[in-house]
């Protein structure tokens, strides 16, 4: 459940949860990735819906929210070779999920990761048919359309 320290944040417009619909909680993660060659951080523009996000999904039976995240980055983006720089601050989030069609309670475990190197695995179908990977630089960043519950990590990210 929500600690009193962790913010928690309500979809706005389309992502607003459905007043005719329960609520789904989940344990779930967000990953951000930094190329340190760059300093370009990476986002998903989501194909389907209109959503901007950094890499983000649900914790699966056994894993660690640190392996989910992992996980998570290989599959939405091909990146295999991380070093964890930062575990960033939990955060909460009550919005409807379109991909899904429900109302998700999501109880997010956040990370700073870098890449170790630019190795990329090829990306399924599936995966492609989402979303697209873009990195952003700070300028970008501020455009990028980001739930407020990502947009509160930047403010955690060391340099």
């Amino acid at each position: 459940m929500a600690d009193t320290h962790e913010p928690l944040f309500v979809g706005h417009g389309a992502d607003a949860p459905r007043s005719d619909q329960p609520f789904v909680e989940r344990e779930a993660i967000t990953a951000l990735v930094r190329n340190q060659r760059t300093g370009k951080i990476l986002g998903l523009r989501w194909k389907a819906v209109n959503w901007e996000t950094f890499v983000t999904g649900g914790i699966e039976d056994g894993q660690t929210p640190e392996e989910a995240a992992r996980a998570e980055v290989l599959e939405e983006t091909g990146y295999k070779n991380l070093r964890l720089v930062q575990k960033l601050p939990r955060f909460h989030s009550k919005f409807y999920h379109a991909p899904k069609r429900v109302n998700r309670f999501a109880h997010f475990h956040s990370f700073l990761f870098e890449l170790e190197n630019e190795d990329c695995e090829q990306i399924s179908i599936d995966e492609l048919k989402k979303h697209e990977c873009v990195w952003l630089d700070e300028h970008e960043l501020i455009q990028f359309r980001l739930p407020e519950g990502h947009r509160f990590l930047l403010e955690h990210v060391s340099k």
